[in-house]
């Protein structure tokens, strides 16, 4: 009698809605959760398991059913990691297959379709042997006495299985507190994820992080090598001792065992958002979801919250615990502005400082203190252009101006990555009347040196710091004190600690409220305030100079404020409940891109006739965005809010099947980007 035949359901790391049916090989043993080798397309593709079965869907020709190649030695992977990809793919309206390859990327997957020898099998898991149980507390430093406060209450919102939100002003020891949390879960038994928003950040707290755990703790972010990411994955599906994970946003993805403490750290921080590729995920909102999943604790921290978290908060979703005073006393910063279109007609400017700020930087010098000066924008000069025709030089494929690299002379695009050789010559006009416009952190670097030539100067950008090695040399130069002046954009605001940093300057900080959309008040100060507590640890007080020609702006008026009547985040949370926009309602930011651009037009009175089709009343759009062009495709967006009421999930998924067939339709060449929660 013929052996019955039996077939697996695989999802595939591919934008498809469905799993695709295998056949098993007489001897293949499989189960809900194994990682298989499959043929597509001619290519061996890694897959997981996601059902068992023991005929053929119905309706499929059976000719064309493929075989498993082969069920890879390797832990299966957890029910709930599954069901964690899936609940994902509902709700930020992407595929199963998409955020599969998002938790494995094409390096991990080729790792593991890589045989092992047995060699290499025995040193990987003999690997976390010694970690030990060891005495983690006697080296954990005390906590004061308004530490200590905030602890209990953290646990007393833990006991009453919500997560917390730690509102502690920067230098007031949030992180001593995360350790003493992370030391009693890894005490019991149970996994901790330490959650930061940059690379940068897991850098300096690694070093804190492994004083106190040892080798309980493994590091995953992008800038670790593929076989030390695969390293984490495979210690934790194969090793029981309980682990630390430092790492970033696509952490959330690892398989824990049993998780018990979850902590963002710099919660609000934008760059938890997946801005790229589906699942266009928030890190801190997954972490959420993960923790629920596994009946983890979640802790979120922040000196600058969310006004998504203080919502929460508002709506007793969260439990907040307040931490409002620095470790080492002292009080907040000495906060001055200063109007640069003033001191423009007053003859007080030197390049792209003033005079006034010039002297306060070398005061601080000389205190033998230092200085960390913020600009929102890399390269030498933001624009170049044609004093002669007036034309700005543009990259040939996006509508944007191109940025000059004084460093390698060159003209370059942000967005498409397109450059080429610097010239005076203008692509326009013909004429050599090409002249920088604007100053980026290259040539603030540049005008600091001539100003302080016998101060060491480095820039902080992601320019200087492409490798790894030379971000982590930066950082611990700054830190000991071997760098006197740090230039730098966003990636020095992320919750480092620099106890010599006592003022901190900032250039051009108009360019903070450039951007208008409903969160650009809220992120500018965020920042500001992020920036500020940078300065005057230990108990010293320092100093932030805002250089702007806004001096009015009502963000910069905040900061002034001592003791305002009203919290900023409440007067923030009313404006946006009155207009209606997040987090009162759900967002959908909807973006069509094509080469041809009648074509995008065309999609979207399709897109718009679906949403009417769906029920949804409050569609703006479509428009075309500041940057209506890149890489040599056109754009145009739609806003959708939705109520948050019963009905969110379902209206949610009535629209994306439908535009999941609007894409179809138009065989790929018309992409429909959803954006669920942009930030």
């Amino acid at each position: 009698m013929a052996a019955e035949m039996r077939y697996v359901e695989v999802l595939l790391p591919l934008k498809l809605k469905n799993t695709l049916t295998y056949r098993l090989l007489a001897g293949q043993e499989a189960g809900v959760g194994s990682w298989v080798r499959v043929p597509l397309r001619g290519h061996p593709v890694l897959g997981v398991v996601t059902q068992l079965r023991d005929s053929a869907p119905s309706g499929v020709n059976l000719s064309l059913i493929g075989t498993v190649d082969d069920v890879l030695d390797k832990p299966q992977a957890d029910t709930r990691e599954i069901g964690f990809w899936y609940a994902l793919a509902d709700y930020y309206l992407c595929t199963p297959g998409e955020v599969f390859r998002a938790a494995c990327n094409a390096g991990l997957q080729r790792m593991m379709l890589q045989a092992e020898t047995p060699r290499k099998k025995a040193k990987r898991l003999t690997k976390g042997a010694d970690a030990g149980d060891g005495d983690f507390f006697a080296r954990l430093h005390g906590l004061s006495d308004r530490q200590q406060a905030a602890l209990e209450q953290i646990r007393s919102g833990f006991a009453a299985r919500k997560p917390v939100l730690l509102h502690g002003a920067t230098g007031s020891g949030k992180t001593e507190i995360y350790l003493h949390l992370a030391a009693e879960q890894l005490q019991k038994g149970r996994d901790v994820l330490y959650l930061v928003p940059e690379i940068a950040v897991s850098k300096q707290l690694e070093q804190r992080i492994r004083d106190v755990f040892g080798k309980r703790l493994l590091v995953f972010h992008s800038r670790t090598t593929i076989p030390q990411r695969y390293g984490v994955t495979d210690t934790l599906r194969r090793d029981p001792t309980p682990r630390i994970v430092l790492g970033t946003r696509s952490a959330v993805f690892l398989p824990f065992r049993e998780l018990g403490l979850v902590i963002v750290d710099e919660e609000h921080d934008r760059s938890y958002k997946q801005d790229d590729t589906a699942p266009r995920y928030n890190g801190r909102d997954a972490a959420l979801m993960l923790a629920a999943q596994r009946n983890g604790n979640i802790l979120l921290g922040s000196a600058t919250p969310s006004l998504e978290s203080r919502y929460n908060v508002e709506t007793r979703k969260f439990t907040r615990v307040a931490l409002p005073q620095r470790y080492h006393g002292g009080e907040d910063p000495l906060v001055e502005i200063i109007d640069t279109a003033k001191d423009r007609r007053l003859g007080n400017l030197q390049g792209s400082f003033s005079r006034k700020l010039l002297k306060e930087i070398g005061a601080t010098l000389e205190s033998g203190r230092q200085v960390l000066v913020f600009r929102s924008r890399r390269a030498y000069a933001p624009v170049v252009q044609c004093e002669a025709c007036g034309e700005a030089a543009m990259c040939p494929h996006c509508h944007v101006a191109l940025s000059y690299h004084k460093f390698n002379n060159t003209l370059s695009c942000h967005y498409c990555g397109y450059h080429r050789s610097f010239t005076m010559r203008c692509p326009s006009c013909g004429e050599a009347a090409l002249m920088e416009r604007g100053a980026g952190t290259e040539r603030i670097e540049e005008e600091l040196r001539e100003a302080f030539p016998d101060r060491r100067i480095e820039r902080f950008d992601a320019d200087t710091t492409r490798s790894k090695t030379a971000e982590t040399q930066m950082i611990r130069d700054f830190a000991a004190g071997k760098i006197d002046i740090l230039v730098g954009t966003q990636m020095i605001t992320k919750g480092f600690d620099f106890e010599r940093l006592a003022l901190v300057a900032i250039v051009s900080a108009d360019s903070l409220f450039a951007v208008q959309d409903f969160r650009s008040d809220e992120r500018a100060l965020q920042l500001l305030t992020q920036l500020m507590g940078r300065s005057g640890r230990r108990g010293e007080r320092g100093k932030i100079v805002i250089q702007t020609f806004q001096p009015d702006h009502p963000v910069l008026q905040r900061l002034l404020d001592p003791a305002p009547q009203q919290d900023p985040a409440t007067e923030m949370l009313a404006e946006r409940k009155a207009f209606s926009y997040p987090p009162y309602v759900r967002m959908i930011t909807l973006t069509v891109k094509d080469r041809y651009e009648g074509r995008v037009w065309n999609v979207c009175r399709l897109i718009k006739e679906a949403a009417d089709a769906v029920g949804i009343g409050d569609i703006a759009g479509p428009t075309a965005p500041a940057i209506d062009k890149v890489a040599g495709e056109h754009i145009a967006q739609f806003w959708i809010k939705l109520p948050r009421n019963r009905a969110l999930a379902r209206t949610k998924q009535q629209l994306y099947e439908r535009l999941d067939r609007i894409e179809r339709d138009f065989k790929g060449h018309t992409a429909i980007t959803i954006d669920v929660d942009p930030s």
